[in-house]
C-alpha cells in the first residue's frame, strides 16, 4: 500500500452546530482540491458524514485512503467494530482501521482497565489481525510508543502499517519516528500544528514564536505550513483539520527545508518549550491510587517517561 503525505482530519469538537453538514462538505472540498487521505474514528461522531462525502465527492472510491479508529470500549471485539465503522461510513471497505488507544475499557469507553487486564493490547492486535480482508485493507494502531509496538511485534502475523501519534515541534518523538520506520511503520501525526487552547498556550507557539516565522518567511509559507512540510520531509503523514476552504488548500501546498533549518525545528523542544497536549486534554484525565493518569495508564506504563520522568520517545 501507499499512503499520501498530507490528508484531511475530521475531529470538529464536541457539540458543534451542523456538525455533519459542515464536515461533509469540508471533505469534498478537500478530495476536489486533491487531498487523497481522510482520517476520522468512531469517538469523533462524524463517520457518517465523512462517508457520504467520500460518495458524493466524484472521486474514485479506490484513490481515497480512508482511516479510522475504534475506541477502547470494543478491545474484545475488533470485528464488531469493524462492522459499526462500515454500517456507519456507508462504505464497503475501510483502507486502514486502527486501535484508537491501547487502554481498554470494560462495557464503556471510560470505564478503563488496567493495563495486565485483559483483553490486553496484545490480545486485541491479535484479533484485529481477523479483520484485515476484503472490508479491511491493513490494520494499524495509534498512541502507541516503542515499549508497547514491542509487544506487539513479539507476537504479531501482521505488522501494523501505521501508528498515529501527538507528534508537533514541542514533542518531535525524534526517537519514536526512526524506530518506526526501522520497523516499517508509517508514523501519522495528530496535532502537528500544536494549538492546545487556553490550556497549553505555550502549544500556540508553534504558530506564533520567531524562530517558526522567521523560517516560514524563508519559504513565503505559513507558520502552519512549515510545521506541515518539517514532518512531511521526516517521512511522515500529516491529518491537520480545518473547516477554513483557504486554509485546506493552503496546507496541501509544501516546501523543502534546508537541513539547518530542519536540526532548528528538531530542537525547538529544548530551546523553547517541551509539550506533550495529552497530558492537558481533560477528557483523557483520570487518577488511580493518587497517582494521575491518561485514558487509564500512567506515562510510565504508556512508555512515555521513564521512572525519573524522562521522555523516551
Amino acid at each position: 500500500m501507499t499512503i499520501p503525505a498530507v490528508g484531511l482530519g475530521t475531529w470538529q469538537g464536541l457539540g458543534i452546530r451542523n456538525k455533519h453538514q459542515d464536515v461533509r462538505d469540508s471533505i469534498i472540498y478537500a478530495l476536489r482540491a486533491g487531498y487523497r487521505l481522510i482520517d476520522t474514528a468512531q469517538s469523533y461522531g462524524v463517520e457518517p458524514a465523512v462517508g457520504e462525502a467520500v460518495r458524493e465527492s466524484g472521486i474514485p472510491r479506490s484513490e481515497i485512503t480512508v482511516v479510522t479508529k475504534f475506541p477502547s470500549e470494543w478491545h474484545h471485539d475488533p470485528l464488531h467494530a469493524l462492522q459499526i465503522s462500515l454500517d456507519a461510513l456507508g462504505l464497503d471497505y475501510i483502507d486502514i482501521f486502527l486501535m484508537h488507544w491501547p487502554s481498554a475499557a470494560d462495557g464503556d469507553e471510560w470505564n478503563l482497565l488496567p493495563i495486565t487486564a485483559s483483553p490486553t493490547f496484545v490480545e486485541t492486535w491479535k484479533l484485529m489481525e481477523k479483520c484485515v480482508g476484503s472490508r479491511c485493507k491493513a490494520i494499524g494502531v495509534s498512541n502507541f510508543t516503542q515499549k508497547l509496538l514491542d509487544e506487539v511485534l513479539a507476537v504479531a502475523t501482521i505488522v501494523p502499517v501505521v501508528n498515529q501519534v501527538e507528534l508537533h515541534a514541542f514533542n518531535p518523538n525524534l526517537k519514536l519516528v526512526p524506530y518506526c520506520h526501522e520497523k516499517g511503520i508509517r508514523v501519522i501525526s495528530w496535532s502537528t500544528l500544536g494549538g492546545g487552547g487556553e490550556h497549553t498556550p505555550k502549544a500556540n507557539e508553534i504558530l506564533a514564536h520567531p524562530l517558526f516565522k522567521r523560517i516560514a518567511a524563508n519559504h513565503g509559507c505559513s507558520t502552519g505550513g512549515l510545521a506541515l512540510s518539517w514532518a512531511v520531509q521526516r517521512e511522515i503523514c500529516v491529518i491537520p483539520k480545518s473547516s477554513s476552504l483557504s486554509r485546506i488548500e493552503e496546507n496541501i501546498h509544501l516546501v523543502t527545508l534546508t537541513q539547518a533549518e530542519m536540526e532548528e525545528i528538531n530542537e525547538a523542544h529544548t530551546t523553547i518549550a517541551r509539550i506533550r497536549l495529552a497530558d492537558h486534554i481533560s477528557t483523557l484525565a483520570g487518577e488511580r491510587d493518587g497517582e494521575q493518569t491518561i485514558k487509564g495508564w500512567t506515562k510510565q506504563e504508556f512508555g512515555w517517561e521513564d521512572a525519573d520522568g524522562n521522555w523516551l520517545t
